[in-house]
């Protein structure tokens, strides 16, 4: 275990706590901006794990999630997750890089074309991929992360269905 792995985890620990914070967001607008900035701090960890493919769907998620609290429709969502298709191509370096990509476009979908609760649920799907990929590539925060993420989103989501 070297310095450099633990800062590498560190950093992946903060893009983690902003995420968890992220889905206890009531307002699906302040939720948006902090995974923005989660996905950007995602991606560098992920550039400094060597998974091209995951930063570079990190980054293009960072943009997504901010057109997305103020355009929906097809040809936004068509626009990215053409972009995540393309991406994930050029990047490709196994076959465990196909579980970011799909990951990606759920969330694609849910920010785009859904709100409320169906929204949480296109990015449940999202971090459940996620947390499949982060296991292989050793990312530990990121499975604390998406782990705590699924829990907290299914929480967030029981309350509301509770709640209406």
């Amino acid at each position: 275990m070297s310095l450099e792995w633990l800062g590498i985890q560190l950093l992946g620990g903060v893009a983690a706590l902003l995420g968890v914070l992220a889905f206890q967001c009531r307002h699906d607008v302040r939720m948006l901006v902090m995974l923005s900035g989660s996905c950007l701090v995602w991606s560098l960890h992920f550039v400094l794990l060597a998974q091209p493919t995951a930063a570079l769907l990190n980054l293009i998620t960072a943009v997504r999630n901010l057109v997305g609290m103020r355009f929906r429709g097809a040809w936004f969502a068509s626009g990215f997750i053409g972009l995540y298709l393309v991406t994930g191509g050029v990047s490709w370096q196994s076959s465990w890089d196909i579980l970011p990509v799909i990951a990606v476009i759920s969330g694609s979908i849910g920010v785009f074309f859904f709100a409320g609760l169906p929204r949480r649920g296109a990015l449940l799907v999202g971090s459940l991929l996620w947390l499949v990929f982060n296991w292989q590539a050793g990312s530990l925060p990121g499975v604390v992360m998406m782990g705590a993420d699924v829990l907290s989103n299914v929480y967030r989501i029981l309350r509301w269905k509770k709640s209406s």
